[in-house]
Formats: structure tokens, sequence, C-alpha cells
């Protein structure tokens, strides 16, 4: 079966190959939508189109007729021909280059053309023996570390691409007889933003029978090793998936061992051995007093902090980042959880780039149990996303008004993302911003601007007094784009100064603020707003990514806006409702 990750790659293949070739703009972000939305999509595609032919792939929103008939056709030949066609016209090194973080097409094109570079190993020597030959040195200079960023990422994809490959294989090995703890470990369980191997644990009554069912799962395409308590696997994704069968006495210590992240094991261990102890994936030893040499058993985690004289360390948590001595005074904090969002702030219609109505969002929201969905479409400056003036959002917040008749326990506010112009000013008039019931502010362009005049730029847009939130704050796309330079102490100091709340963006290849500057904006008591900036109603699911960095950079659900009630969330932001 052709996996829904296989699939989404190969329109995001698609429209790489469209942004090479200038195509036109509106499909290529047709195609960049699809991409996502089949990747992320919980039902195998493949499953849909046996059931219903074509018919049942345009009933998945975001999935129009072209795209559905493209979709037959790799299932039925393994091939698209037109996308073929388009590849053909364009070198595989130029497709590359566009992958370098902070390289687009035109650069990609020119490094091909101007450069002659085939692949990154000449780029490299070819861009380091001539800088400033075809492009400024700083230029140069950044493209170099764009390359040693993309070859750092060894085959790592998004949290969102390998998570639900994880939780299928790990749902396919639960139902097994006597397999009753199966987890998936490392980075993917700590909720990194990307993800190697998926590594696979397990506790069983008998090992031999799991590793033959294991090696069995349908969507394997080879087999790389069978032992009798390990294997290892490589799904059509493309991921490697290692299953290791765990012993269980000691469920707990190889749990906690295969979790890391290594910085966290180290420290632990070094803080063991100061206290007596010597801790490893089998156990913990005492090494000093009458019971030297026992060996404690742990067959949960709990147990390993708690010998320890810790309280638990949620996974999310462990990198080495002063968690073991707050888990030591027992001020770890309590982490935001998926339950306590009470709604979506940044979500997008058809009326700009969105691919479904109001109505359609607003049902998707109510399935989810919110209490309340803001309606945040893109603002007139941004013409390639169909941005709306004054007039379009008259019209639009009529069909708001509508909407909300048939949700009268969903609470539709009438929003938009203003875009913040390179000069700090807004696309929008103060006349047309006050109309809102709250506003999201958000950079979309001029990205290479210098540190202090982006600084400047985002400040100025800050200090309009109808704008309370900084959408997607950094800028960046994880694997293709860095976050511009800012000064983050003194963008902090303005967003306390204007009382404006940060935006956790959920979408899986933005996940932004990060987890390190989450932790930085709260020593300034900054709140948050976990968004999915959704522009489908799939895309209200990708919430638990927002949520998994929030936890990451240690907020609580006191920091997050929209785990209050509406009339409490209006209140911190100075509005009544």
């Amino acid at each position: 079966m052709v996996s829904n990750q296989e699939l989404g790659k190969i329109f995001e293949e698609i429209s790489e190959v469209l942004e090479l070739q200038e195509g036109d703009r509106f499909r290529i972000v047709a195609f960049q939508n699809a991409a996502q939305t089949i990747k992320s999509y919980g039902k195998p595609l493949e499953l849909i189109y046996e059931a219903e032919g074509t018919t049942g792939l345009q009933k998945v929103p975001g999935i129009g007729e072209g795209i559905a008939e493209r979709i037959e056709e790799y299932f039925k030949t393994g091939r698209i021909k037109d996308f073929e066609r388009l590849k053909k016209r364009s070198p595989e090194a130029e497709l590359e280059f566009m992958r370098i973080p902070g390289v687009g097409p035109k650069t990609a094109v020119k490094l091909y053309r101007e450069l002659g570079a085939k692949n990154l190993g000449e780029l490299t020597k070819r861009l380091s023996k001539s800088p400033g030959k075809v492009f400024k040195e700083k230029t140069t200079q950044k493209i170099l570390k764009g390359i040693k960023a993309y070859k750092s990422l060894g085959g790592r994809v998004l949290l969102a691409e390998a998570l639900p490959v994880a939780e299928e294989i790990v749902a396919y090995l639960e139902k097994l007889p006597g397999c009753d703890k199966v987890v998936a470990v490392g980075s993917l369980r700590r909720r990194k933003e990307t993800v190697g191997d998926i590594d696979i644990v397990a506790s069983t009554d008998n090992p031999a029978k799991t590793i033959a069912a294991f090696v069995k799962y349908p969507d394997f395409k080879q087999i790389i090793n069978q032992g009798e308590t390990k294997s290892a696997a490589v799904h059509r994704s493309g991921l490697q998936i290692d299953l290791e069968i765990l012993p269980q006495d000691e469920y707990g210590s190889l749990l906690q061992h295969f979790t890391g992240s290594k910085q966290h094991n180290v420290a632990l261990r070094t803080f063991a051995q100061e206290h007596g102890w010597s801790v490893s994936e089998h156990g913990i030893k005492l090494t000093r007093g009458k019971r030297k040499g026992q060996l404690i058993k742990c067959a949960d985690e709990q147990k390993v902090y708690r010998t320890l004289g810790m309280d638990y360390i949620e996974p999310e948590l462990r990198e080495d980042c002063g968690e073991l001595e707050a888990a030591l005074k027992h001020t770890l904090p309590h982490l935001v959880e998926l339950k306590d969002i009470k709604g979506d702030l940044h979500v997008h219609s058809n009326w700009s780039d969105g691919k479904d109505t109001i109505v359609d969002v607003a049902a998707k929201a109510r399935e989810l149990g919110y209490k309340y969905l803001a309606i945040a479409d893109h603002t007139v400056g941004l013409g390639v996303a169909r941005g709306l003036d004054g007039k379009k959002f008259g019209q639009r917040d009529k069909e708001i008004t509508q909407a909300q008749k048939k949700f009268p326990h969903l609470k539709i506010l009438s929003s938009c993302e203003v875009n913040i112009l390179a000069s700090g000013e807004l696309d929008l008039p103060d006349d047309v911003l006050k109309r809102f019931d709250l506003i999201t502010a958000s950079v979309h362009s001029g990205f290479s601007q210098s540190k202090e005049v982006m600084t400047r730029r985002i400040i100025k847009a800050l200090e309009n007094k109808h704008v309370n939130f900084l959408g997607h704050p950094s800028g960046r796309l994880i694997n293709r784009r860095e976050g511009y330079e800012v000064d983050w102490p003194l963008l902090f100091k303005a967003c306390v100064a204007n009382k404006i709340i940060l935006e956790v963006n959920s979408f899986p290849d933005r996940l932004d603020l990060t987890d390190t500057l989450i932790q930085e904006a709260k020593k300034y008591s900054l709140k948050f707003a976990i968004n999915t900036d959704a522009h489908a109603v799939e895309h209200l699911d990708f919430m638990t990514y927002g949520v998994s960095t929030a936890r990451r950079g240690w907020a609580e659900a006191r920091d997050i806006v929209n785990t209050l009630l509406l009339g409490d969330l209006m209140k911190v932001l100075g509005k009544s409702h």
C-alpha cells in the first residue's frame, strides 16, 4: 500500500519543481497544501480510493478534481506523467539546492547555472574558493551555513511525518497477544521537531511471536534484520523502524534510557554517582553503605526518578535544561495538555488562502470541543494569499454572522493576520483594524533585513494599539528557512510594554516560537497562544504539535491564553465581549 507520507512527498516535489520553473503561484500553493493535507490525513488515501474512487478522494478537504486524478494515476501506474515531464526541465541539482535552508528557487537556479555545481560537494567547493563571485560574500557565507545545516539533518523528517507512522505501528503491536507495553522512544517521544529513525520498545511474554508479527507489518518494504529480541525494517515512507523487546522487570529503566536525551541521561548518571548510585539501562545499583552492590530493578519510569529522590520528569523536558534540579526541588512545571485548549485563535478560511468555508471550519472546531474560534484571514498586502481589504472583510464578516447562527455554542471571532510591512507599518488602516475582535500581526517578506532593522520593524508593528498577537514570531520554516535575526530580549520587552501575546504556531514546518525561545520568553512573564495557522479543516488537528512544543518550552496551562474561557480571554486582551 502507498503510504500518505510517500504520496505527500510527491506533491511536495511537484510544488518545488513548479517554483523552480516560476510556475503559477496559486497552482504552487495548491500543490503545497495538497501535500500537507495528504501527509497529515488520518486514513490511508489508497483505502479511500479503493472504496470510492476519485469521488472519495475529493471528499478529503483540500483535494480537488485535478489532485484526485493525479493520485489515481499514481495508484494505478506508480507514476504521474505530467510531473515526470516537469522534472525533465529542471536538473536534480536545482531541486537539491532549493532544499538548503535559506535558498529559494531563484538562488538554486543561479547556483546551478552560474557556478556549474552539480551536487552539494561541488557547490561547497566552488562557493568556498570564490566567495563574492556570484553572490555577495555575506550571502555566500549564509548559503555555506545552510549547506552545513542541510547535511546535519541526516535524513531527519518533521515530527508530523514520523508520528503518524509510529502510532500506526505501535497500535498494530499493541493488538498482539501478550504485548502489553509498546512505546515509541527517542526524539519522537520527547517530541523533538524533527525525527530520524523511529525506535520502538515493547514488553511481551513471547518475544519471538512479537518479532515475527513485526516483520509482517504490511507497510514495510524491506526487513533489515530479524533477531530474537530485536528487529529493524524500512517503512514505505523511507523511515527506518527499530524494535527492541525489553525484559519486563527492567522495562522502566530501559524505557528511560532509550527515551534520552543523551545529555539528560549523562546528567542523571553523574548525579547518581555523586550520591552513591550507579544508573544503567538495567536498573539502579547502590555503590555505598550496607547494601552496596544491590541492584534495584525498575518496572516503570516513575520508580527510576523516585529512587533518586526526584519527581517524575516528563519526556519533553529531558534535555538537561534544569529539569533535574527542578525535579529534586519539586518545582517542575505542570505542563499544558491538549485537553486544556479551549479554542484556536489563528485559522484561515477560503476567503483568503484557506481551503474551506467558515461553516466547515466551525464544524471541525465544535467536533474538537472548542468554545471559540478566530477566523484570521490574510490582509490585502499578501496578494499571493488572496489577502482581503476592508470591504472584503466586511463581506466575510456577514458569513461569520450566518455561521454563528448554526453554532450557538461556539463563539466565532472576527480576526485577521495583518501583514507587517518592511517599514513596520501594517497593511490595513486603523479604521479597519478596530473592527476586529482580535488581531495577529506577522512578517511574511523581507526576511533578510538586518537584526537591528528587523527588530525595529516588528516592535513598530506591535506598538499599534489594535494588535494582540505576534504570529509565528521567528519566521522559520523547519529544514527550509532559518528564522530572521531579531534582538529577542528587546523584542520580549516590547511585548511586555504593549501587552502582546506570542504565538506558538503548530503548523508542522513552523513550530514557532521554538521551545528554547518559549523558555526565554517565560522569564519575562509573557503569555502565549497555541494556534494551528490552519488552512484546511484537518489542519486544526495540528494543535497537538504546538502543545508539544509549548511543553518542551516548560509552558503550563496558565501561560497559554487559549486555555481560558472566552470571557477571561477577552479580559486578558482588554476587550469586552
